[in-house]
Order: structure tokens, then C-alpha cells, then sequence
């Protein structure tokens, strides 16, 4: 049927035809007018001369494209790569001088630094308070002074020591 459609087609319309059908069990059916092999040659040499200047031109082009694509992608992760490696470096240098703040002298220590360095002294500040005033509680008789106590002797009264005259 297909075939015979086929062949009126050419008749009527005078079209150049060509028809290959693959069987299930694997034969090869074909039709054409005026001829299988002259339609498929024709069609083969349109076909080579077409994709010879245009696709490989337009394939050459969309290659180029995507490699560009790709460089630029590359390139922006690698300067994004690079940022994120000098920022840890910086910060790693900034923690170094941040834990190490006790070595350099003030007119070199940066805010952070001295943030950190109050924060520090204040915590030691209170921890020493902390310290006396639990050694106070425990020892009531704790002098400050000389031990031959020939001076008055100056007592720790809530971490500030003061001159006990009496």
C-alpha cells in the first residue's frame, strides 16, 4: 500500500521519490522513482556539499563558543579560588597577631588587638579578685608587707589592698 501511494504520488505531482523500509525480521524493502540509487546519490552529494559549508562552519563556531564559555567559567572560578586564599592567608596572619598580642608593643597592635588584649586583662583582672577575695574569706589574718612587719601592715580587703592602720 505504502508503495503504491507512493508511486501515484510520482505520477501526479512528477516528484522524485525514494522509500526504505526495514522489516521486523530484518529485510530491506525499497522503492523509487526514478531510482532508488540515483535519489539517494543525489541526496548524499546535496547533503556533503550543505554540511561541508555550513555545519562545519556553524560547528566550528558553536566549538569555539563553548570553549570560550567554558575558559570564562575557568577563569572566574580560579579568580574566585585566588580571593578565597588570600582571605584565609590574611585572616590566618590576623589570628596569629590577635593570639600573639602579649609580644609586640601597643603603638603596634591594631584595634582587634587591643580589643583582645583589654578583653584579656579584664578577665585576669577579675579572675585575680575572684582569687583574693576567696583567699580572704579563708585567712582573715592576710597581710601584705615585709615579714618582719616593723611597718604597719596593709591588709586585702575585696582585691584592693589598703593601709590598715589600726
Amino acid at each position: 500500500g505504502l508503495f503504491k501511494k507512493s508511486s501515484e504520488l510520482c505520477t501526479l505531482c512528477d516528484a522524485e521519490i525514494a522509500i526504505i523500509v526495514f522489516s521486523p525480521s530484518g529485510k530491506v524493502y525499497s522503492f523509487g522513482h526514478p531510482n532508488v540509487n540515483v535519489l539517494l546519490d543525489q541526496f548524499s552529494e546535496r547533503v556533503l556539499r550543505h554540511n561541508n559549508t555550513n555545519l562545519d562552519e556553524s560547528h566550528t563556531k558553536l566549538h569555539i563558543q563553548m570553549l570560550n564559555e567554558s575558559l570564562t567559567e575557568a577563569m572566574a572560578e580560579k579568580e574566585k579560588e585566588q580571593r578565597k586564599k588570600e582571605w584565609l592567608v590574611q585572616n590566618e596572619r590576623e589570628i596569629k597577631n590577635v593570639e600573639e598580642w602579649w609580644t609586640n608593643s601597643l603603638k603596634e597592635l591594631n584595634l582587634t588587638q587591643l580589643t583582645s588584649m583589654k578583653h584579656a586583662l579584664e578577665d585576669l583582672k577579675k579572675e585575680v579578685n575572684e582569687r583574693a577575695s576567696l583567699f580572704h574569706q579563708s585567712n582573715s589574718n592576710f597581710y601584705v608587707g615585709s615579714s618582719s612587719n616593723a611597718a604597719a601592715p596593709e591588709a586585702v580587703n575585696g582585691g584592693n589592698i589598703s593601709t590598715n592602720q589600726g
